[in-house]
């Protein structure tokens, strides 16, 4: 009974550290997690298209569901370039939003020029750390 009892209370001390433990990271995680707004704004500010400037264009659609297709049928992609924004507007395509590194700004723009037929595109992927930016007609 005794040792029952000594577990029982061993249990609680380890799940109350381990939820301790799950709350502090979490609160970590939310004090860094990414704040898109001023890039937002800036982008609204200076015209460029925004993911409310989609169009419900049956073509425009059809090359925004195609690129988005052949990103996710990617393997070992970031989930920043799992979730770029991809904006269809008259055929012309804008690539926008973080990825991890160079290889995945490279494989998501000619992913873009092979899978889904758009008219032009505008590559505007940032690499974690840099902001250049390209334009392919």
């Amino acid at each position: 009974m005794k040792r029952i009892l000594a577990l029982s209370v061993l249990s609680i001390f380890t799940c109350t550290a381990v939820m301790a433990e799950s709350v502090e990271k979490f609160e970590k995680s939310q004090a860094k997690a990414p704040n898109n707004t001023s890039k937002n704004k800036r982008d609204k500010t200076l015209g460029k298209p925004t993911a409310q400037d989609q169009s419900n264009t049956k073509s425009d659609t059809n090359i925004t569901i195609a690129l988005r297709k052949a990103i996710l049928a990617q393997k070992g992609m970031s989930v920043d370039a799992q979730n770029v924004k991809i904006i269809t507007e008259n055929g012309i395509l804008y690539l926008r939003g973080p990825v991890a590194n160079a290889n995945e700004k490279d494989l998501i723009g000619n992913l873009a020029k092979t899978s889904c037929g758009a008219r032009a595109i505008t590559n505007q992927l940032e690499v974690k750390g840099q902001s250049i930016q390209k334009t392919a007609p």
